[in-house]
């Protein structure tokens, strides 16, 4: 009933637990919550650039005390002691937590017929469907415990619509979405909400497009800005021809979603596929 009678953004008190790289849209969800009080623990494999975007946000929370803290947790959540280890971390860290939202989308691109399209199976597996469940089984113990919590997915709405050399990538995390139906249902009694916030063309995706695995600028591997510039061009306008209104997402959009769910104004919301594609489709 308390959250029901607190209907505004307020997150101040709350810990949120985000997992995945630094990205654009990660970036931009984890400064919109802290802006609005809520603590954060990044978790990820490079900690040194989640160490670096959490000391940012801690020289922002500097000059403005209402805003929440931030901390770089390093973790291989292929690996099921590495899951637990890094949820008692970011709890113990700020005192519990209440919001896990799971930003580890890949944006690997083979075509089925590819003869090696399978050689990455396990890890894309891993990544896309296996280390969100491990986390969110491990995460469950404190928001059902605080008997209030948000859970949240992101995935690429692109996907869902079926454009080519995607199959993969839609058959290991399409699955999260019939997932969360039913997941929400088992923890309403607990106050825990479970969503998908299906976002629209980042520039990650875009650069992954047009760039096959292995090549320069394919998962996270050197590339020039002018060459990621011009893949991300050459990718837009490839993807104009079936859907003519595609133009990149604004990361802050994506996160002011975000924010929302995680707020006391989303308790309503649950068991939902949203998408935040800026008219794409």
């Amino acid at each position: 009933m308390a959250e029901q009678m607190d209907a505004s953004f307020k997150l101040s008190e709350r810990t949120a637990l985000l997992t995945g790289p630094c990205t654009t849209i990660n970036q931009a969800i984890a400064t919109k919550l802290t802006s609005l009080g809520c603590n954060i623990a990044l978790i990820d494999r490079n900690i040194e650039k989640s160490s670096r975007f959490a000391e940012q946000l801690m020289n922002t929370r500097e000059i403005n005390e209402r805003f929440g803290r931030a901390v770089a947790i390093q973790a291989d959540l292929s690996k099921s002691h590495h899951v637990q280890d890094a949820a008692s971390r970011a709890a113990e860290a700020f005192g519990g937590l209440d919001i896990f939202i799971d930003g580890l989308l890949t944006t690997d691109v083979r075509e089925f017929r590819d003869p090696q399209a399978l050689e990455d199976l396990d890890r894309l597996m891993d990544v896309n469907l296996r280390a969100p469940l491990m986390m969110t089984h491990a995460v469950l113990k404190f928001l059902e415990g605080r008997k209030r919590g948000r859970i949240i997915y992101l995935q690429h709405d692109i996907v869902r619509l079926g454009i080519e050399k995607n199959g993969i990538l839609a058959a290991t995390r399409g699955g999260l979405s019939d997932f969360t139906r039913i997941l929400s249902r088992e923890v309403a009694p607990s106050n825990v909400t479970v969503n998908v916030v299906s976002i629209g063309v980042s520039e990650e995706f875009l650069i992954q497009q047009t760039n096959p695995p292995g090549a320069p600028g394919a998962r996270g591997q050197g590339a020039s800005t002018t060459e990621n510039r011009a893949s991300i061009n050459d990718s837009l306008s490839a993807l104009k021809q079936s859907f003519p209104r595609a133009t990149m997402i604004d990361p802050d959009r994506v996160a002011n979603v975000v924010a929302f769910l995680a707020s006391p104004l989303g308790a309503a919301m649950t068991g939902q596929t949203i998408s935040a594609n800026q008219g794409l489709a």
